[in-house]
Protein backbone atom coordinates (compact mmCIF):
# COMPACT_ATOMS: atom_id res chain seq x y z
CA UNK A 1 0.00 0.00 0.00
CA UNK A 2 1.00 3.94 -0.75
CA UNK A 3 2.33 5.15 2.39
CA UNK A 4 -0.54 7.85 2.84
CA UNK A 5 -2.81 5.33 2.89
CA UNK A 6 -1.42 3.41 5.53
CA UNK A 7 -2.16 5.99 8.12
CA UNK A 8 -5.89 5.75 7.18
CA UNK A 9 -7.30 2.72 8.94
CA UNK A 10 -10.68 3.04 6.74
CA UNK A 11 -8.48 2.88 3.73
CA UNK A 12 -6.26 -0.34 4.90
CA UNK A 13 -9.74 -1.77 6.22
CA UNK A 14 -11.34 -1.70 2.63
CA UNK A 15 -7.85 -2.83 1.44
CA UNK A 16 -7.75 -5.81 3.06
CA UNK A 17 -11.33 -6.84 2.29
CA UNK A 18 -10.23 -6.43 -1.26
CA UNK A 19 -7.37 -8.49 -0.31
CA UNK A 20 -9.30 -11.58 1.53
CA UNK A 21 -12.22 -10.97 -1.38
CA UNK A 22 -9.39 -12.22 -4.05
CA UNK A 23 -7.87 -14.94 -1.68
CA UNK A 24 -10.95 -16.28 -1.43
CA UNK A 25 -12.09 -16.46 -5.76
CA UNK A 26 -8.33 -18.10 -5.66
CA UNK A 27 -8.19 -20.43 -3.27
CA UNK A 28 -11.98 -21.19 -4.79
CA UNK A 29 -10.10 -22.05 -8.72
CA UNK A 30 -7.78 -24.04 -7.34
CA UNK A 31 -4.92 -21.38 -7.23
CA UNK A 32 -3.37 -21.60 -3.99
CA UNK A 33 0.29 -20.61 -4.70
CA UNK A 34 1.22 -17.28 -3.03
CA UNK A 35 4.15 -15.54 -1.38
CA UNK A 36 2.66 -15.54 2.38
CA UNK A 37 5.18 -17.97 3.67
CA UNK A 38 8.20 -17.13 1.60
CA UNK A 39 9.92 -16.31 4.55
CA UNK A 40 12.94 -17.54 3.01
CA UNK A 41 12.90 -14.89 -0.19
CA UNK A 42 14.32 -11.75 1.51
CA UNK A 43 16.90 -12.96 3.35
CA UNK A 44 20.54 -13.63 3.16
CA UNK A 45 21.95 -17.19 3.09
CA UNK A 46 23.38 -16.63 6.94
CA UNK A 47 19.80 -15.18 7.46
CA UNK A 48 17.91 -18.14 6.76
CA UNK A 49 20.55 -20.29 8.22
CA UNK A 50 20.13 -18.20 11.53
CA UNK A 51 16.11 -18.75 11.16
CA UNK A 52 16.22 -22.29 11.12
CA UNK A 53 18.46 -22.75 14.20
CA UNK A 54 16.49 -20.21 15.86
CA UNK A 55 12.90 -22.02 15.51
CA UNK A 56 14.41 -25.36 16.17
CA UNK A 57 15.88 -25.03 19.22
CA UNK A 58 12.65 -22.83 20.50
CA UNK A 59 11.05 -25.97 19.94
CA UNK A 60 13.70 -27.64 21.97
CA UNK A 61 13.88 -24.76 24.75
CA UNK A 62 10.07 -24.18 25.40
CA UNK A 63 9.13 -27.41 24.82
CA UNK A 64 11.82 -29.13 27.05
CA UNK A 65 13.08 -31.33 24.72
CA UNK A 66 16.62 -32.73 24.44
CA UNK A 67 18.27 -34.18 21.27
CA UNK A 68 17.79 -38.03 23.07
CA UNK A 69 14.62 -37.51 23.42
CA UNK A 70 13.56 -36.68 19.34
CA UNK A 71 15.22 -40.01 18.38
CA UNK A 72 12.52 -41.93 17.02
CA UNK A 73 9.30 -39.40 17.23
CA UNK A 74 7.13 -38.79 14.58
CA UNK A 75 6.52 -35.22 13.83
CA UNK A 76 3.65 -33.07 12.11
CA UNK A 77 4.57 -29.47 10.60
CA UNK A 78 2.08 -27.03 10.03
CA UNK A 79 2.73 -24.43 7.30
CA UNK A 80 6.20 -25.18 6.27
CA UNK A 81 6.37 -21.53 4.24
CA UNK A 82 9.52 -21.98 0.82
CA UNK A 83 11.06 -24.86 2.72
CA UNK A 84 11.78 -27.75 4.93
CA UNK A 85 14.87 -26.44 6.96
CA UNK A 86 13.28 -27.47 10.32
CA UNK A 87 11.91 -30.37 9.28
CA UNK A 88 15.73 -31.25 8.12
CA UNK A 89 17.00 -30.08 11.82
CA UNK A 90 14.63 -32.80 13.51
CA UNK A 91 15.52 -35.64 11.29
CA UNK A 92 19.34 -34.35 11.36
CA UNK A 93 18.85 -34.63 15.84
CA UNK A 94 17.58 -38.10 14.96
CA UNK A 95 13.67 -37.79 14.52
CA UNK A 96 12.26 -40.69 12.73
CA UNK A 97 10.14 -39.14 10.12
CA UNK A 98 8.73 -35.48 9.41
CA UNK A 99 5.62 -34.57 7.95
CA UNK A 100 5.12 -31.38 6.46
CA UNK A 101 1.60 -29.58 5.35
CA UNK A 102 0.76 -26.34 4.62
CA UNK A 103 -2.51 -24.08 3.70
CA UNK A 104 -0.78 -22.07 1.09
CA UNK A 105 1.18 -22.57 -1.18
CA UNK A 106 4.45 -20.70 -1.08
CA UNK A 107 6.59 -19.45 -3.85
CA UNK A 108 9.63 -21.29 -4.07
CA UNK A 109 13.42 -21.15 -5.53
CA UNK A 110 14.22 -24.40 -5.71
CA UNK A 111 17.89 -23.11 -6.60
CA UNK A 112 18.15 -21.29 -3.83
CA UNK A 113 16.34 -23.86 -1.29
CA UNK A 114 19.09 -26.11 -2.27
CA UNK A 115 21.85 -23.90 -1.67
CA UNK A 116 20.21 -23.61 2.32
CA UNK A 117 20.12 -27.62 2.43
CA UNK A 118 23.54 -27.93 1.70
CA UNK A 119 24.88 -24.83 3.85
CA UNK A 120 22.67 -26.25 6.67
CA UNK A 121 24.38 -29.72 6.22
CA UNK A 122 27.59 -28.12 6.35
CA UNK A 123 27.01 -26.89 10.25
CA UNK A 124 25.71 -30.26 11.46
CA UNK A 125 27.70 -32.99 13.26
CA UNK A 126 29.49 -36.07 11.96
CA UNK A 127 26.44 -37.95 13.42
CA UNK A 128 23.99 -35.16 12.61
CA UNK A 129 24.80 -35.37 8.92
CA UNK A 130 24.72 -38.98 8.15
CA UNK A 131 21.40 -38.71 9.32
CA UNK A 132 20.98 -35.62 7.18
CA UNK A 133 21.51 -37.73 4.48
CA UNK A 134 19.73 -40.10 5.31
CA UNK A 135 16.46 -38.04 4.27
CA UNK A 136 17.85 -36.03 1.43
CA UNK A 137 20.28 -36.49 -1.06
CA UNK A 138 21.65 -33.04 -2.77
CA UNK A 139 24.21 -34.48 -5.54
CA UNK A 140 21.84 -33.23 -8.11
CA UNK A 141 18.53 -31.02 -7.44
CA UNK A 142 17.13 -31.87 -4.34
CA UNK A 143 15.79 -35.79 -3.25
CA UNK A 144 13.52 -36.68 -0.33
CA UNK A 145 13.40 -39.93 0.98
CA UNK A 146 9.69 -40.07 1.14
CA UNK A 147 9.85 -42.87 4.12
CA UNK A 148 11.43 -40.11 5.98
CA UNK A 149 10.23 -36.76 5.14
CA UNK A 150 7.04 -35.54 2.48
CA UNK A 151 5.36 -32.09 1.99
CA UNK A 152 1.57 -31.30 0.95
CA UNK A 153 1.33 -27.27 -0.39
CA UNK A 154 -2.37 -26.33 -0.60
CA UNK A 155 -4.18 -28.59 2.25
CA UNK A 156 -6.13 -27.62 5.32
CA UNK A 157 -5.37 -29.94 8.10
CA UNK A 158 -8.82 -30.74 8.50
CA UNK A 159 -9.49 -32.44 4.71
CA UNK A 160 -5.97 -33.87 5.11
CA UNK A 161 -6.19 -35.49 9.01
CA UNK A 162 -8.45 -38.19 7.90
CA UNK A 163 -6.60 -39.39 5.47
CA UNK A 164 -2.48 -38.74 7.77
CA UNK A 165 -4.35 -40.88 10.52
CA UNK A 166 -4.98 -44.33 8.09
CA UNK A 167 -1.44 -43.60 6.56
CA UNK A 168 0.45 -42.42 9.28
CA UNK A 169 -1.08 -43.35 12.33
CA UNK A 170 -0.32 -41.23 15.49
CA UNK A 171 2.18 -38.05 15.72
CA UNK A 172 4.66 -37.70 18.79
CA UNK A 173 5.14 -34.02 18.24
CA UNK A 174 3.06 -31.27 16.05
CA UNK A 175 4.80 -27.78 15.71
CA UNK A 176 4.25 -25.03 14.25
CA UNK A 177 5.94 -21.03 14.25
CA UNK A 178 3.40 -18.20 13.08
CA UNK A 179 0.44 -20.45 11.26
CA UNK A 180 -1.94 -20.33 14.14
CA UNK A 181 -2.87 -16.86 14.26
CA UNK A 182 -3.64 -16.92 10.64
CA UNK A 183 -6.07 -19.96 10.51
CA UNK A 184 -9.43 -17.25 11.19
CA UNK A 185 -10.78 -20.18 13.75
CA UNK A 186 -8.43 -22.73 14.50
CA UNK A 187 -10.88 -24.80 16.81
CA UNK A 188 -11.35 -26.93 14.47
CA UNK A 189 -7.70 -27.37 13.81
CA UNK A 190 -7.04 -27.78 17.10
CA UNK A 191 -10.15 -30.78 17.01
CA UNK A 192 -8.06 -32.37 14.43
CA UNK A 193 -4.54 -32.20 15.62
CA UNK A 194 -5.74 -33.98 18.81
CA UNK A 195 -6.86 -37.17 16.88
CA UNK A 196 -3.26 -36.97 15.30
CA UNK A 197 -1.21 -36.45 18.48
CA UNK A 198 -0.66 -39.84 20.65
CA UNK A 199 -1.06 -40.30 23.98
CA UNK A 200 1.45 -37.83 25.76
CA UNK A 201 2.35 -36.30 23.20
CA UNK A 202 2.86 -32.74 22.68
CA UNK A 203 1.55 -29.76 20.91
CA UNK A 204 4.37 -26.54 19.92
CA UNK A 205 2.92 -23.47 18.80
CA UNK A 206 4.69 -20.21 18.64
CA UNK A 207 1.68 -17.23 17.88
CA UNK A 208 1.81 -14.23 16.91
CA UNK A 209 -0.74 -11.82 18.84
CA UNK A 210 0.01 -9.07 17.22
CA UNK A 211 -1.83 -7.22 13.94
CA UNK A 212 1.56 -7.73 11.72
CA UNK A 213 1.77 -4.46 11.32
CA UNK A 214 -1.26 -4.00 9.22
CA UNK A 215 -2.13 -0.41 11.54
CA UNK A 216 0.92 0.19 13.56
CA UNK A 217 3.81 0.19 10.56
CA UNK A 218 1.15 3.17 9.62
CA UNK A 219 2.14 4.44 13.08
CA UNK A 220 -0.85 3.36 14.62
CA UNK A 221 -1.74 2.21 18.29
CA UNK A 222 -0.90 -1.58 18.34
CA UNK A 223 -4.67 -2.63 19.54
CA UNK A 224 -6.24 -0.75 16.68
CA UNK A 225 -7.32 -3.99 15.04
CA UNK A 226 -8.91 -4.44 18.35
CA UNK A 227 -11.41 -1.72 17.24
CA UNK A 228 -13.42 -3.33 14.35
CA UNK A 229 -16.20 -5.50 14.36
CA UNK A 230 -16.38 -8.42 14.37
CA UNK A 231 -18.27 -8.15 11.04
CA UNK A 232 -15.91 -5.99 9.56
CA UNK A 233 -12.93 -8.04 10.51
CA UNK A 234 -14.29 -11.34 9.15
CA UNK A 235 -15.12 -9.86 5.53
CA UNK A 236 -10.64 -8.79 6.38
CA UNK A 237 -9.24 -12.25 7.71
CA UNK A 238 -11.56 -15.14 6.66
CA UNK A 239 -9.61 -16.23 3.93
CA UNK A 240 -6.16 -13.99 3.93
CA UNK A 241 -4.23 -15.23 6.41
CA UNK A 242 -3.90 -12.20 8.52
CA UNK A 243 -4.07 -12.07 12.41
CA UNK A 244 -7.43 -14.02 13.91
CA UNK A 245 -7.24 -11.64 16.96
CA UNK A 246 -7.42 -14.35 19.20
CA UNK A 247 -5.72 -13.81 22.27
CA UNK A 248 -4.56 -15.64 25.06
CA UNK A 249 -7.72 -16.65 26.98
CA UNK A 250 -8.72 -18.23 23.56
CA UNK A 251 -5.64 -20.70 23.78
CA UNK A 252 -5.87 -21.16 27.21
CA UNK A 253 -9.50 -22.39 26.99
CA UNK A 254 -8.83 -24.53 23.67
CA UNK A 255 -6.14 -26.46 26.00
CA UNK A 256 -8.02 -26.68 29.18
CA UNK A 257 -11.30 -28.62 27.00
CA UNK A 258 -8.64 -30.59 25.70
CA UNK A 259 -7.09 -31.56 28.75
CA UNK A 260 -3.67 -30.42 27.71
CA UNK A 261 -0.97 -29.45 30.35
CA UNK A 262 -0.36 -25.91 28.81
CA UNK A 263 2.34 -23.86 29.55
CA UNK A 264 2.21 -19.95 27.88
CA UNK A 265 5.63 -18.21 27.41
CA UNK A 266 4.95 -14.46 26.48
CA UNK A 267 7.21 -13.76 23.71
CA UNK A 268 5.91 -10.19 23.32
CA UNK A 269 4.60 -7.45 25.49
CA UNK A 270 2.12 -4.38 24.38
CA UNK A 271 4.31 -0.86 25.24
CA UNK A 272 7.75 -2.79 25.82
CA UNK A 273 8.58 -5.32 23.02
CA UNK A 274 10.17 -9.00 22.84
CA UNK A 275 10.39 -10.62 25.73
CA UNK A 276 13.90 -12.94 25.71
CA UNK A 277 14.31 -15.29 26.83
CA UNK A 278 10.54 -15.51 26.46
CA UNK A 279 8.92 -15.99 29.62
CA UNK A 280 5.69 -17.78 31.59
CA UNK A 281 3.63 -14.47 33.19
CA UNK A 282 3.76 -15.75 36.13
CA UNK A 283 7.94 -14.93 35.64
CA UNK A 284 7.21 -11.11 34.38
CA UNK A 285 8.01 -8.59 37.00
CA UNK A 286 5.42 -5.18 37.41
CA UNK A 287 7.78 -3.52 35.27
CA UNK A 288 6.23 -5.05 32.29
CA UNK A 289 2.70 -4.17 33.27
CA UNK A 290 3.77 -0.54 34.00
CA UNK A 291 4.76 -0.13 30.34
CA UNK A 292 1.71 -1.93 28.99
CA UNK A 293 -1.30 -0.46 31.22
CA UNK A 294 -0.69 3.49 29.59
CA UNK A 295 -0.98 2.25 26.14
CA UNK A 296 -3.59 -0.08 26.32
CA UNK A 297 -5.87 2.50 28.43
CA UNK A 298 -5.39 5.22 25.61
CA UNK A 299 -7.10 2.84 23.38
CA UNK A 300 -9.67 0.92 25.69
CA UNK A 301 -12.82 3.07 25.62
CA UNK A 302 -12.25 2.54 21.87
CA UNK A 303 -12.21 -1.19 21.56
CA UNK A 304 -14.62 -3.72 20.26
CA UNK A 305 -16.68 -4.95 23.47
CA UNK A 306 -15.36 -8.45 23.52
CA UNK A 307 -11.96 -6.85 23.59
CA UNK A 308 -13.21 -3.97 25.91
CA UNK A 309 -14.17 -6.74 28.78
CA UNK A 310 -10.82 -8.44 28.78
CA UNK A 311 -8.21 -7.82 31.23
CA UNK A 312 -5.41 -5.81 30.91
CA UNK A 313 -2.72 -9.00 31.31
CA UNK A 314 -4.63 -10.14 28.22
CA UNK A 315 -4.22 -6.97 25.92
CA UNK A 316 -0.88 -6.54 26.47
CA UNK A 317 0.55 -10.04 25.71
CA UNK A 318 1.18 -9.80 21.77
CA UNK A 319 2.77 -13.30 21.20
CA UNK A 320 2.97 -16.62 23.08
CA UNK A 321 4.89 -19.94 22.94
CA UNK A 322 2.43 -22.50 23.65
CA UNK A 323 3.86 -25.70 25.18
CA UNK A 324 0.81 -28.17 25.95
CA UNK A 325 1.14 -31.74 26.58
CA UNK A 326 -1.81 -35.08 25.89
CA UNK A 327 -2.92 -36.68 28.55
CA UNK A 328 -0.98 -39.70 28.33
CA UNK A 329 -4.50 -41.64 28.46
CA UNK A 330 -8.09 -40.78 27.11
CA UNK A 331 -10.56 -41.92 29.87
CA UNK A 332 -11.90 -44.63 27.38
CA UNK A 333 -8.16 -45.91 28.10
CA UNK A 334 -8.52 -46.24 32.07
Amino acid sequence: MKRWARKSKSLIIAYKIFQNWQMRRRFASGDTETEHGSTHSGKTLDESLRYIEEQFQDYLTYGRLSSDQLRGKKILELGFGDNVGVALRFLSAGAAKVICIDKFSSKRDEAREREIYSALREKLSRDERERFDEAVDLTDGIDFDASRISYTRGLDLEPAAKVMQIREGFFDIIISRAVIEEIYDPTAVFAQADKLLAPGGLMLHKIDLSDYGIFTDGGMHPLTFLTISESVYRLMASDSGIPNRKLIGYYRKRMRELDYDASFFVTSIVGHGPVVPHKEIKELDNGYSRSALPVINEIRARLAPEYRRMTSEELMIRGVFMAARKPARTESQI
